[in-house]
């Protein structure tokens, strides 16, 4: 029982929301079986308890039916009727907790077919109104006053009251919903196939952005951040419609609830870092490196990363990252230890490996990034590659030839194999070709030596090319 998928929802119960289940399910109109109440209980009070053997399906068994013989299908029903009913627990509790404009609708749905015309208008304005008064301006919003538009224009047509005035209104909230989330989907595409060579298709989407523009519905937030947002991502040159989006963003800061501010900031970093990735120049790389550092700053000050109680730790690698991109050694060092303990456990030590290893190894501090690197294994696929990154570096300034050619012949199998590291494939196997090249040709060759930098500097995808192009020397 300990692996199943009971303990495994029950674990993702807070304290109160447990409190909550205990009391639905002593109530008869949702149970009315005692053996569900006595697991339930079992599980409350052993919750915390260290020895696994406790959930050992014989020990669950006997503490429900004390002095009953062991029947592995009675306790099988028993654990499917009280997961059952935790799942129940959920939707009802998510029900509860949705917001008032969501209630008031589904409560005018019931009074209209209860055909409770007095009552329905009162509670249908009332959800109106308070869809307004909310300070959101989201996606959510515009899906749910589509819904309340839909609503009105059921009930006027049944009855032939104002049918025509109600569909233009519900056909414009209607396009305004389907503006914002057609957008917000291309931006997702567009981010998914940078990572995983996604052929992901955006049907309409021309259609989409000729509208935003006649229309001018960049004024309306949900669609303005998410046009900017995707012209950001898709255009060769970025800088001003990623400017309009930072813009946007602040200004409609509160029109966006948590979730969903998450997930522009992620966008923005997302532009930021594809052109720190693709620029040559060091004056642009460093302007993007800087938006972004002051991105992951913002949304640290704001909690904006954090989602039940949790810090993603991709997010800790970027945040570190963009850091010590400006050497920010103690800001990064102090920002490590903070969040550590905010990271998912089962990544929280690895995670925090890794990024002092690049800290020291930034510094430099070779012996101690070695040191670090060697002390976990990285099975996240960018965590490896970078770990790779540094210890060519390490092997290449050492002078370590076997440990570097070993290395390098490694590295290019583990590219080749993997097929979800997008972009950042040709990148390292550029690294790799190079860092052969100029192991293969002698300083005192000038020519040569000048021909490699030129090829350098004319590849176009191509990690370290400022560390090579300093190996080359002057």
């Amino acid at each position: 029982m300990q692996d199943s998928r009971l303990l495994e929802l029950l674990r993702t119960f807070s304290p109160a929301e447990l409190t909550a289940f205990g009391k639905y399910l002593r109530s008869p109109y949702h149970n009315l079986r005692e053996d569900v109440v006595l697991l339930f209980d079992y599980f409350f009070e052993k919750k915390e308890a260290k020895r696994t053997g406790v959930f050992e399906k014989e020990i669950v068994f006997k503490a429900i039916f004390p002095l009953e013989k062991y029947d592995e299908k009675r306790l099988a029903y028993t654990i499917s009727f009280l997961y059952q009913l935790a799942q129940n627990f959920l939707v009802i509790n998510e029900l509860e907790t949705d917001n008032d404009p969501a209630l008031q609708l589904r409560l005018a749905k019931s009074l209209r077919k209860r055909g409770l015309e007095r009552h329905y208008e009162t509670t249908l304005k009332k959800a109106e109104d308070a869809l307004e008064a909310q300070p959101h301006r989201h996606l959510d919003y515009h899906y749910l006053s589509h819904l309340l538009h839909l609503e009105r224009y059921e009930s006027g047509a049944r009855e032939r009251r104002t049918a025509s005035r109600h569909f233009q209104e519900l056909a414009d909230a209607g396009d305004l919903y389907f503006i914002a989330n057609k957008l917000r989907q291309s931006c997702t595409a567009l981010m998914h196939k940078a990572v995983s060579e996604a052929n992901l298709r955006l049907e309409l989407l021309d259609e989409v952005l000729a509208q935003v523009e006649r229309q001018n519905l960049t004024q309306t937030p949900a669609v303005g951040v998410w046009y900017f947002g995707y012209r950001a991502l898709s255009e060769a040159e970025p800088r001003a419609w990623f400017g309009q989006l930072r813009e946007a963003m602040r200004l409609y800061v509160g029109r966006f609830p948590k979730a969903e501010m998450r997930e522009l900031t992620t966008l923005a970093v997302n532009c930021c870092i594809r052109q720190i990735n693709t620029r040559r120049e060091a004056v642009k790389q460093a302007f993007w490196l800087g938006q972004v550092f002051e991105i992951y700053k913002e949304g640290l000050d704001n909690q904006v990363f954090i989602e039940n109680g949790a810090l993603s730790r991709f997010t800790y690698n970027n945040i570190a990252n963009a850091g010590l991109g400006l050497k920010a050694f103690d800001w990064v060092e102090a920002f490590l230890t903070k969040y550590k303990d905010l990271l998912e456990p089962r990544h929280r030590e690895t995670a925090y490996l890794f990024n002092l290893a690049s800290l020291h190894f930034r510094k430099p501090d070779y012996d101690r990034a070695l040191e670090l690197l060697t002390q976990a294994e990285f099975d996240d696929v960018l965590h490896n590659l970078d770990a790779r990154r540094m210890l060519l570096r390490i092997y290449f300034d050492r002078g370590e030839v076997a440990a570097l050619d070993s290395l390098l012949d490694s590295f290019a199998i583990f590219l080749r194999r993997r097929r979800d590291v997008g972009y950042l494939r040709q990148h390292y196997l550029n690294l790799i070709r190079f860092t052969k090249k100029m192991l293969q040709t002698p300083a005192q060759n000038k020519a040569a030596r000048e021909k490699l930098r030129s090829e350098i500097n004319d590849c176009k995808a191509l990690a370290e090319r400022e560390w090579l192009l300093g190996k080359l020397g002057n």
